[in-house]
């Protein structure tokens, strides 16, 4: 069974191609991003969020996500889909990347917050 991390992270991060950072808020995790208790999700509590899901997943602490750290919440094809660089690793700065575009797609109103 995954922990309410790996959920959240997964949903957060790896739905290619869909609003997961949305999805994620009707999921119920909502509680575990909206650190400041007002309702939503800011960019910054997000951000905050998915830098600390890094960290943690970073097992090694290499400073880069390999295959067998992400292997519980990414298949293969979205693991390639997040190594934009095509280095097998996964870089704080393509994940963020990757997390940050799928908060930006959930933020219909643009208003920067996820409700």
């Amino acid at each position: 069974m995954k922990s309410i991390f790996a959920t959240t992270v997964s949903l957060f991060l790896f739905s290619v191609g869909t609003a997961s950072a949305q999805q994620a808020m009707h999921e119920g995790h909502k509680d575990h991003l909206d650190t400041n208790d007002n309702g939503s999700v800011s960019r910054q509590e997000y951000q905050t969020f998915m830098s600390g899901a890094f960290d943690k997943l970073d097992a090694d602490k290499n400073g880069a996500l390999g295959k067998s750290e992400t292997a519980d919440i990414l298949s293969a094809d979205q693991f390639t889909a997040v190594d934009k660089n095509k280095d097998g690793s996964v870089s704080r700065k393509e994940l963020m990347d990757h997390v940050m575009e799928d908060f930006a797609a959930a933020d219909k109103s643009g208003d920067g917050h996820l409700q």
